[in-house]
């Protein structure tokens, strides 16, 4: 009996170390590639911003990534660092400062306001109005590079 049970357990082991991970939601994925990238406002590395890459072709699918201090991001679809889809895409980038309440505040004892405040201008966080597009060549990685300047 204790034989079986090894040889069960061990068979379930191996089953699950595989490396086998694709299932119903991650078979049909489109595939990705590596993006990375670097964007600067008036000519300074842009930190905290949200860049999204959305696909105009037939797979409408959209990746995101956050900037370092120095402006560098890399670009997720489906899991860290997978980058985004083939093609053409229109992007979008927003940077909001938020303030609220001082740290350690009693929420209970203050009035509770928060303040956002876009650092660049709003049109570029618009997917369809930013002007900002990029594309995405399969099998290579990808380097891009967004120079954001204050729309007048």
């Amino acid at each position: 009996m204790r034989s079986l049970l090894f040889i069960l357990l061990t068979a379930i082991g191996c089953t699950a170390c595989s490396g086998t991970t694709e299932d119903k939601w991650t078979k049909d994925r489109p595939k990705t590639y590596p993006v990375t990238g670097t964007v600067t406002f008036e000519g300074k590395p842009l930190e905290g911003a949200t860049i999204v890459f959305q696909s105009t072709g037939g797979t409408p699918q959209a990746a995101v990534g956050r900037s370092d201090k120095e402006g560098h991001f890399q670009l997720r679809t489906f899991k860290d660092g997978d980058g985004a889809i083939a093609g053409e895409h229109t992007v979008a980038i927003t940077c909001i400062k938020t303030e609220g309440p001082p740290e350690g505040a009693n929420l209970d004892e203050v009035n509770v306001v928060i303040k956002e405040t876009s650092l660049i201008p709003p049109i570029y966080g618009d997917v369809k109005k930013s002007g900002l597009t990029a594309t995405v060549k399969a099998d290579q990685e990808n380097q891009v590079t967004f120079d954001l300047e204050n729309k007048k």
